[in-house]
């Protein structure tokens, strides 16, 4: 693999920070570096470093990320050291050059945190040492000014040693930094966020909702580049409508699995302010690849993993349509929160087996406002898998999130064949098959008695005992040889006979018309025993409604 450290990288954005790496121990501090031209050989500092700063007691951790520049001999630089007495890390960063072994940067800002304060007009003076067999840089050594009016002015100049650090040996993949991330002690707080495999960076810090990226910074480079926008009240995030940008770091186990990251962040917009985030990875999820591109159409049912700090229903089940419409909902004994949208390819490439919505994913949260409410542009990111060789999904895993996800980082998901939609042996989706009448009890899902009937051509009809009339078409034979229909044209009308005068009982009579999926149930002798249908619309004035029906057949 080429030298980072003598590849010329693009210049950094304005303020963006670089970023770095695993804490660990080293030696003690170095004397100061000579400031002028030494004769050797030129070294080249860009990189990952990790080692420690200050000396007896005082010593702490220091890790940090050097740019190293159009030319490979320096550029931006972003050191973190364990604060004195604290919970956290202070932060240091500037620019760096090194002429030959003299490493020397000036106008150096010193971030510290247990008091919040900057000091700035900082200088840091040092040595590159190569090392004796390779020849490359191996040892950076120095001491960088005081720094005043904080909290970890010590009245003199501080030493620090730093060692280039074998995570310099892991190039940045969109995959590897897919996952979610957690921390704690960071200004009294905690902070949480998860990175999908396309880059989506969603969740807190302290009190703030974040959303941004997280993507590999250059090929070969170990560094990932980091963008955070910050929101939420003014009394809970101070930083509310700001900007941050930075790097971010992955640590690995013996495994070579991530197992933590370091992220470092200055910010883009507004007042002074720094983020050194270190914190360790949720264990991963093994994904049985699969050799061939797999299908999720299909009847699917599994489990959520809610967001910390998050409660809820934790059961799912749904629908995919062979052309990617999705529709999964939870279950409870008053209601149902409802999730939907159509898959698509990512990066619309016909073999991968990743999917996620484009910009229609769709969540309804039945808890919040009188009677739900929907949160539109959610994004859907999954990956289907199969077991060994075979060439039908039999896992489908992702996350959903959308701005205002309670919890503030998406919410997991992990679905398998749901076996009670299995269609039989012998048995084909036509819509004959599933002639008949069938009943939801008002007990579930609003409280509201519904009664379906479906005709030999596919008609639907029915009614609701808070007077609303049904109607749709229901189309089977999708061609897929699975348990599943389409479902159009369906909706719902006043019932004349059950109107109050001008008074409208049907709620949903002014909504759009539905389309979706519809599944059978079976019983052990292959007979259908229950009809589903999932369904959703939206008007052209923005309205939105769906139905979730699951009856028993009368």
């Amino acid at each position: 693999m080429t030298d980072p450290r003598k590849t010329p990288s693009l210049r950094w954005l304005a303020l963006v920070l670089s970023s770095a790496l695993l804490a660990s121990c080293g030696g003690g501090g170095s004397d100061d570096g000579d400031t002028g031209p030494i004769p050797g050989t030129q070294q080249y500092p860009g990189g990952i470093w990790e080692g420690v700063v200050g000396s007896g007691a005082s010593q702490r951790v220091m890790v940090g990320y050097i740019d190293p520049g159009p030319d490979g001999k320096g550029g931006e630089f972003f050191l973190a050291r364990g604060a004195a007495g604290a919970s956290g890390y202070d932060a240091l960063y500037g620019r760096l050059s090194v002429n030959v072994t003299s490493v020397q940067a000036t106008g150096v800002t010193y971030f510290s945190v247990q008091d919040g304060k900057f000091a700035s007009a900082l200088s840091l003076r040092g040595t590159a040492t190569a090392d004796k067999v390779t020849g490359k840089t191996s040892i950076i050594s120095g001491n960088y000014s005081n720094a005043t009016n904080t909290i970890a002015a010590t009245g003199a100049s501080t030493p620090f040693k730093l060692t280039y650090s074998k995570l310099n040996d892991y190039p940045g993949r969109a995959d590897l930094i897919a996952g979610t991330y957690r921390g704690s002690g960071l200004f009294g707080g905690s902070w949480v966020f998860t990175v999908s495999p396309t880059g989506v960076l969603s969740g807190r810090v302290g009190g703030c909702q974040v959303q941004g990226s997280a993507t590999p910074r250059a090929a070969d480079s170990p560094v990932y580049s980091i963008n955070m926008g910050l929101s939420g009240d003014e009394t809970s995030c101070g930083a509310s409508g700001t900007q941050q940008s930075g790097l971010a770091i992955l640590r690995f186990d013996e495994s070579k699995v991530p197992n933590g990251i370091w992220v470092f962040t200055r910010n883009a917009t507004g007042t002074d302010n720094t983020f050194v985030l270190n914190g360790l990875a949720d264990s991963r999820q093994v994904v049985t690849p699969s050799p061939v591109p797999l299908s999720a159409a299909g009847n699917w049912a599994g489990t959520l993993s809610l967001p910390a700090g998050t409660a809820g229903d934790t059961s799912l089940w749904g629908t995919v349509l062979p052309d990617g419409g999705l529709f999964f909902y939870t279950n409870s004994s008053f209601d149902h929160n409802a999730l939907y949208g159509r898959l698509i390819s990512y990066n619309n490439d016909a073999t991968t087996n990743r999917f996620v919505t484009a910009s229609d994913g769709v969540y309804f949260d039945r808890l919040k406002a009188a009677t739900g409410t929907y949160y539109e542009s959610v994004l859907i990111d999954s990956t289907l898998e199969s077991s060994g060789t075979a060439s039908t999904a039999t896992r489908l895993t992702g996350t959903y999130s959308y701005p205002a996800q309670p919890g503030g980082y998406p919410t997991g998901f992990t679905m398998l064949p749901d076996p009670l939609y299995v269609l039989p042996a012998g048995k084909q989706p036509s819509v004959p098959l599933i002639v008949g009448n069938y009943r939801m009890d008002g007990a579930g899902f609003g409280g509201h008695t519904t009664s379906l009937k479906v005709e030999t051509d596919g008609t639907i009809t029915g009614s609701t005992s808070n007077g609303c009339l049904i109607v749709g078409k229901l189309l089977g034979n999708l061609g897929t040889g699975q348990n599943l229909y389409r479902v159009e044209a369906f909706g719902y009308l006043q019932d004349p006979k059950v109107a109050l005068g001008n008074i409208i009982t049907c709620e949903l009579a002014t909504g759009p018309s539905q389309s979706g999926s519809a599944a059978a149930l079976f019983d052990a002798a292959g007979n259908v025993t229950g009809l589903r249908v999932l369904s959703a619309g939206l008007s052209l004035t923005g309205k939105r409604t769906h139905t979730v029906f699951v009856g028993g057949k009368l």
